[in-house]
């Protein structure tokens, strides 16, 4: 097993040299992106990677073990390929081994990051997730503010604005979740317009441009209205987690708006809906 940890060029050489202390004895450094650097290191027991792994991650690295070749290495090169949202926007594990030279806007989402495996979260590839990303990228103009209920893993207000958004509030009752959005928008480069916290959609305040919630259908149902008080007089909003059959329960509990369109994707529907005449003042 050997253990790859994602650095830039600044910081390479110190990740080698953490790995080095771990007993490394093979050591390889890979440029796959604009200032993304994978370190490789090993060989490793499974056992010993898996500590490798834990170690290099509280030193806040992002960091997976990785298998050394076969079938294993196949599958594990397909899980961790980039998720591409109609060829304008690739969403992938900062330690995914897929070149990004020449690729769109890339948003590298650690879904353990500053938290720890066990409490990890998204990382863009789930449908009801994809059903948003799509939205912004068909939807999004530049300059939006966006609002993003229930942010995980922080992959919708991230990706919002490397897609040019100019700012994204994330918010989640999860600290493990506003943990995880500061993290990785941090190591997206996007730190300082990406406002994580816990505040409760009840108790945001101000009007957004764009507003999303990936949530499922009971949380939208009690939520809604909320939603709407926060939804600018031109803007759109975006909610999925929900199946098809519950598209029109959701859609009543979003007062004053109408459905613009409802996507499908597997198993999985969302919503985007506007103001249906003038909002509410």
């Amino acid at each position: 097993m050997l253990v790859i940890v994602a650095a830039t060029s600044a910081t390479a050489d110190a990740a080698e040299a953490g790995l080095r202390v771990e007993g490394a004895t093979f050591l390889h450094q890979r440029a796959v992106g604009p200032d993304r650097i994978l370190v490789t290191a090993g060989p490793f027991d499974d056992a010993k990677a898996a500590l490798v792994v834990a170690r290099m991650r509280g030193m806040g690295w992002p960091a997976s073990d990785r298998p050394e070749g076969g079938g294993h290495l196949t599958a594990w090169n397909t899980h961790t390929a980039p998720v591409v949202v109609a060829d304008r926007l690739w969403v992938c594990f900062p330690w995914s081994e897929s070149d990004r030279f020449d690729a769109p806007p890339v948003v590298e989402i650690d879904p353990g990051a500053a938290v720890g495996p066990g409490a990890a979260f998204g990382t863009g590839s789930h449908p009801s997730t994809l059903l948003l990303l799509a939205e912004l990228v068909a939807r999004l103009r530049g300059g939006e503010t966006v609002l993003d209920v229930g942010c995980g893993s922080g992959v919708l207000a991230i990706a919002a604005v490397r897609l040019g958004a100019a700012t994204a509030t994330a918010i989640d009752i999860a600290p493990a979740a506003v943990a995880a959005t500061t993290a990785n928008a941090a190591g997206n480069g996007v730190g300082g317009r990406v406002l994580a916290s816990a505040t409760p959609a009840e108790e945001v305040v101000g009007l957004f441009d764009v507003v999303l919630a990936n949530i499922g259908a009971a949380t939208l149902r009690a939520l809604g209205p909320a939603l709407v008080r926060r939804l600018a007089p031109n803007g759109w909003l975006g909610v999925s987690g929900i199946s098809p059959a519950q598209i029109s329960t959701v859609a009543a509990a979003l007062p004053g708006l109408a459905i613009v369109s409802a996507p499908t994707l597997e198993d999985w529907a969302s919503i985007v809906a506007r103001f249906d005449g003038v909002p509410p003042g």
